[in-house]
């Protein structure tokens, strides 16, 4: 073994403890992308649906849409005329949305959860399987001598700047999002105030969280653990950190060395 001099030790000690100040490339920030979307995108049964499209490969998760509804039926001999408007969702290539059953009279529909800003979002949610859901619904059912009544249901109708949650599957990997918007008390318009998304897989994100400043930095303490001796170093990393660079600095700012992490552990 290589005997070491006094003063190369205490040098090495040095790097040891800089090396907490380690800069590693793109891997070590949270890939959280967010999208503010200025100005706010409005839907409604005139502009036509939106398609939202978390991470721009041309294939979009969500479509947004505003449907006007009106007409004339019956049950049980009784004869009703309605008009409203519906504000919903449809899920498309392999995402679903944060809900629970219904309750009373929607007991058997399922119905997306109106999420605050910083809520998590993770495989611990209820996420449900329809492809078509709603936001909102305000509808005026006229049953003539047995009067009008008034159907509202949906958890983001009349409601501001909320969020939806979203998890999205791509081969074995699952990744987790979010939409901030607004629905108006008569459900005839949706604001979509933005979005985003965790780039890693199978780690959760929090409602909104990325909406201000894109990528959020989070500690090292959670991904990297370093160990150093007058011999070596020997830094330990969780598997998504794994092709991140480290660079080892002296005390004066000098890089000395810079090495690709290959493996969870490495020396």
């Amino acid at each position: 073994m290589k005997t070491l001099s006094s003063s190369n030790k205490t040098r090495l000690k040095q790097y040891t403890a800089v090396a907490g100040a380690l800069v590693a490339q793109g891997n070590l920030q949270a890939q959280v992308v967010a999208t503010d979307l200025n100005p706010d995108v409005v839907v409604d049964s005139l502009s036509g649906p939106y398609m939202l499209d978390f991470n721009n490969d041309a294939n979009p998760e969500l479509n947004f849409f505003v449907q006007h509804l009106s007409g004339a039926s019956s049950t049980q001999g009784v004869q009703f005329t309605y008009e409203g408007a519906l504000a919903g969702v449809a899920n498309m290539n392999g995402v679903s949305l944060i809900g629970a059953a219904g309750t009373g009279s929607s007991s058997s529909s399922f119905q997306l959860t109106a999420l605050n800003n910083g809520e998590a979002i993770s495989s611990a949610a209820n996420f449900g399987t329809s492809s078509y859901n709603a936001l909102g619904a305000d509808i005026l059912v006229d049953a003539g001598p047995l009067g009008q009544i008034p159907v509202q249901q949906g958890n983001f109708l009349n409601q501001s700047n909320k969020f939806l949650g979203a998890k999205l599957t791509a081969g074995a990997n699952t990744y987790y999002g979010w939409v901030e918007l607004s629905v108006n008390s008569n459900a005839s318009q949706i604001t979509i105030h933005g979005y985003g998304y965790q780039a890693t897989a199978n780690t959760q994100i929090l409602a909104g969280e990325g909406g201000n400043s894109g990528l959020e930095l989070i500690s090292l303490s959670d991904k990297v653990t370093i160990v150093g001796t007058p011999e070596q170093v020997n830094i330990n990393v969780t598997p998504d950190v794994i092709g991140a660079n480290v660079s080892f600095v002296s005390m004066s700012g000098q890089t000395l060395k810079t090495e690709k992490l290959t493996d969870v552990n490495n020396t």
